[in-house]
């Protein structure tokens, strides 16, 4: 009882000051030399209550601002980008348009809310059981307009059933990044308990997030490499039925390629939707993926997939 208590006052100091995660990084200072722009509204670098009255749509949602980890979360994901293309000929100009960590802990807040005004153990059990609640992480990739959709942004850090089937208390964090001219927009909701393994759940979250949303820009050096394998050692002329054998490989080889985008999504079979598109059905929506020049990326989610 007095834990759930506890959080309630926690959450109710809007001003007090945040207490800061320190995350030790080996060698961060060598990943200064990476090109970032950070080209994030002010707002999300900042915390934000969105509402303290227990009655309200908003409440339990909060905006975790930079000022709750060091280094912030900009650095570390500048970091990771260090380390993932230290290989490459030349560094990646890394944008980052957004990247934003909400907190949801409506329904432990209002079981501990609710447990205070019944006292005594019946109370305590009811704030404990859904205390204890707990969530897998998982990370989608999303589109600009699913995340500006609304004009109120305490929808962001809401979450539906498939993600969050025991509403456990959740990180939802947005991270949105042009490298190199792909654009690449992610979702992840990861839980806010604290796991044997973990020292800090936050930092976990936000390293979590910054991994798998990296990960999306494998797809196109694979795809790159793909490509360069493909290219024919001789030019004789092409005969009618060669040529419509070599349109087929090509064909087949841009399937493949969309193939091993779906595989790394943890999505199914690809099937094909134009001449250079595909889609894919993943856990609880459809993806599309597009494909040029060797490449293939994915770029929106078409609907859910019930």
């Amino acid at each position: 009882m007095k834990r759930h208590l506890l959080v309630l006052l926690m959450l109710a100091c809007a001003g007090c000051v945040p207490a800061v995660t320190k995350v030790n990084v080996t060698d961060i200072a060598k990943s200064d030399s990476l090109p970032l722009r950070d080209l994030r509204p002010a707002s999300e670098k900042e915390n934000k209550i969105f509402s303290l009255l227990i009655t309200s749509k908003e409440y339990g949602v909060k905006r975790a601002g930079d000022a709750k980890l060091s280094p912030v979360p900009v650095r570390l994901l500048q970091h990771e980008a260090f380390q993932k293309f230290a290989s490459t000929d030349h560094p990646p100009q890394v944008t980052v348009y957004h990247f934003v960590i909400y907190e949801n802990m409506r329904s432990q807040l209002r079981a501990g809310a609710i447990g205070a005004g019944i006292g005594g153990m019946l109370g305590g059990i009811m704030g404990d059981a859904i205390g204890s609640h707990n969530s897998s992480s998982q990370t989608h990739v999303i589109d600009e307009m699913s995340f500006n959709s609304g004009s109120d942004e305490y929808l962001r850090g809401q979450y539906s059933a498939a993600e969050n089937p025991e509403n456990a208390a959740v990180y939802i964090i947005y991270v949105d990044t042009d490298i190199d001219g792909k654009k690449v927009f992610t979702r992840t909701v990861a839980s806010m308990r604290l796991h044997s393994d973990q020292k800090n759940a936050l930092a976990d979250a936000v390293q979590l997030a910054i991994k798998n949303h990296l990960s999306h820009y494998d797809a196109g050096v694979q795809a790159i490499a793909s490509t360069a394998s493909m290219t024919p050692t001789a030019t004789a002329p092409a005969t009618a039925a060669s040529g419509g054998a070599q349109i087929a490989s090509i064909g087949a080889a841009t399937a493949s390629i969309a193939q091993r985008v779906a595989n790394q999504l943890g999505c199914g079979a690809v099937r094909a939707s134009g001449d250079s598109t595909f889609v894919t059905s993943c856990s609880s929506y459809d993806l599309a993926i597009d494909c040029d020049g060797g490449k293939c990326r994915p770029t929106h989610t078409i609907r859910g997939n019930q």
